[in-house]
């Protein structure tokens, strides 16, 4: 059985165009033990979490290494966008276009970071207007938890964050990746 766990990176570029980006890394049941104790094993001192842009360059590279020799998978969609586009509209991209990815993949299960009570239900109401406009199935189980509660979330905001590092040029955690993650980009 395939979960898929789904975390966000956003900000805005010197030229005014933000990037939105959400990665979904997908784990196979019989190794979620495994790589929640392996990434609870790269925290540092007491912090509670990884968390990438907290993390420092060395510590980024030493991440994506144990990344890359996990029996993960991932999805990146990445959204570039003018000032007049609202980035929760972003997102709906973004996360329209993975939930149909997965769906496609037959993943069954799928963890979205929780941001607030009233952002998680904007996402469950686009993923009820998506079962309707795009046939995902009903069988696809989506909620949302606190990464504080989920390490392999972890997983999947290194992921997203060395994603939208190597579209700034900053390619040495993402190039260890790239057997394992699919960037798609929306126009």
């Amino acid at each position: 059985m395939l979960t898929a766990y789904i975390d966000e990176s956003l900000r805005r570029r010197p030229d005014d165009c933000g990037v939105y980006a959400l990665a979904a890394v997908i784990v196979d049941s019989t190794d979620h033990d495994d790589i929640r104790a392996v990434l609870r094993s790269l925290r540092l001192g007491k912090n509670t979490r990884l968390h990438w842009r907290e993390e420092s360059s060395a510590r980024q590279l030493a991440i994506s290494e144990r990344l890359a020799d996990m029996p993960i998978r991932g999805i990146v969609a990445v959204h570039l966008y003018g000032k007049d586009t609202r980035t929760e509209r972003a997102r709906r991209r973004c996360l329209q276009r993975l939930l149909v990815e997965l769906d496609g993949m037959a993943v069954s299960t799928v963890i979205v970071e929780s941001r607030s009570p009233g952002q998680d239900h904007l996402d469950l109401l686009l993923l009820m207007a998506a079962r309707k406009t795009h046939g995902l199935s009903k069988n696809m189980a989506v909620s949302w938890q606190s990464s504080y509660e989920e390490p392999l979330l972890w997983a999947a905001d290194s992921v997203v964050g060395a994603t939208t590092w190597w579209l700034d040029e900053r390619t040495g955690c993402f190039d260890l990746l790239t057997e394992q993650v699919h960037v798609i980009c929306l126009d």
